[in-house]
């Protein structure tokens, strides 16, 4: 198995659809969500190479092939003061940032390098985006040159520690669901498809905040998934996950505002992109967190993209592969195909 292994002898394992045939390519490096690892985006490596694009997949922490968190660590999730919690995500970002350099090293990646993340991987993102500043004048010289694009793929409040509006529904916080219940429960809430209302209003009473979804696109995602695709895209090794979003409410809050308001860090990074995209039939708690953002921040790219859910580079891996090379290639998305609707 592919991995790479940076300080204190923490290790990643990756996947990697390889190198295309010409020798000028974008490589997009991706983190996961919560559950659902590297393989929720074997779809876009299969046709990455026709689009002369390299997809490289890291496995976070607690997932298969990447290294298990310490035991001190897994105190601070549990019972870490806000300092200890704050240098704990601070250590995770620094961590990735070494594997993506170590890797645009090892592997002689081109200088047309993206990041994304996806769902909890924005908060692992952001950790990185963050943390640039405590890796060497080295590291962040190489990093400047090459890393041009940042993308949040249907982000999430929980991401950015903001509060639940009146009526939110979340599977995890559902007292009539039994334990073993609200995994599943929530695997089709965070891939069904919505049909809210008026998203142009920015609005949270256009969100359809219940629990049911809507069907007349297509049905949930992962119940159009055969069992060996559930295998090789989910993992149980998610608890350490779940007790991070629980616990890290004003973590991830100050995270967020030291993303969006500190100038150092942008400068630190050198001249790039930030984007983030979010699906129109996604969730609510993903459109109302792009949403936040979007209010916030006047140097942050956003698009909402018509039929997708929160799993759309799975659905939809083609029309997701074309919007990210039109995003990393300057083209700002303005060439992508949307999908066709169909019910399943």
């Amino acid at each position: 198995m592919p991995s790479i292994t940076v300080d204190n002898n923490i290790t990643f394992y990756y996947t990697d659809s390889g190198p295309p045939s010409k020798s000028a390519y974008v490589t997009i490096f991706f983190l996961h969500g919560l559950t659902f690892h590297s393989g929720i985006f074997q779809r876009l490596a299969d046709s990455a190479w026709s689009r002369q694009l390299r997809i490289i997949a890291f496995n976070r922490r607690e997932y298969p092939g990447s290294s298990p968190y310490t035991d001190d660590e897994r105190r601070v999730i549990r019972t870490g003061s806000f300092e200890e919690r704050l240098s704990f995500v601070q250590e995770q970002g620094k961590l990735i940032v070494l594997a993506v350099d170590g890797l645009i090293q090892q592997l002689s990646l081109p200088r047309r390098v993206a990041v994304a993340g996806w769902s909890l991987g924005t908060a692992a993102l952001l950790s990185m985006y963050c943390s640039i500043e405590r890796v060497s004048d080295d590291v962040q010289r190489r990093l400047r040159n090459s890393v041009k694009t940042f993308i949040l793929l249907d982000t999430t409040i929980y991401c950015h520690g903001l509060p639940t509006p009146p009526g939110g529904y979340n599977p995890f916080h559902d007292h009539s669901l039994s334990y073993e219940h609200k995994s599943p429960a929530f695997q089709k809430w965070a891939s069904s498809y919505y049909q809210h209302g008026d998203l142009s209003s920015h609005d949270v009473s256009e969100l359809r905040l219940s629990s049911s979804g809507c069907e007349l696109f297509k049905r949930p995602t992962v119940q159009t998934m055969t069992p060996m695709e559930r295998k090789s895209t989910a993992s149980p090794s998610s608890r350490y996950d779940c007790l991070f979003l629980l616990n890290f409410h004003s973590v991830l809050e100050a995270q967020t505002n030291t993303f969006l308001f500190d100038s150092h860090i942008r400068k630190s990074w050198g001249k790039h992109k930030f984007w983030c995209l979010y699906g129109e039939a996604s969730f609510w708690v993903s459109i109302y967190a792009s949403w936040y953002l979007e209010q916030k921040s006047n140097e942050i790219n956003f698009k909402s993209l018509y039929g997708f859910n929160h799993f759309f580079m799975w659905d939809y891996p083609e029309g997701t592969l074309d919007l990210l090379i039109d995003i990393c290639t300057n083209n700002d998305g303005k060439n992508s195909e949307y999908p066709v609707l169909t019910r399943l």
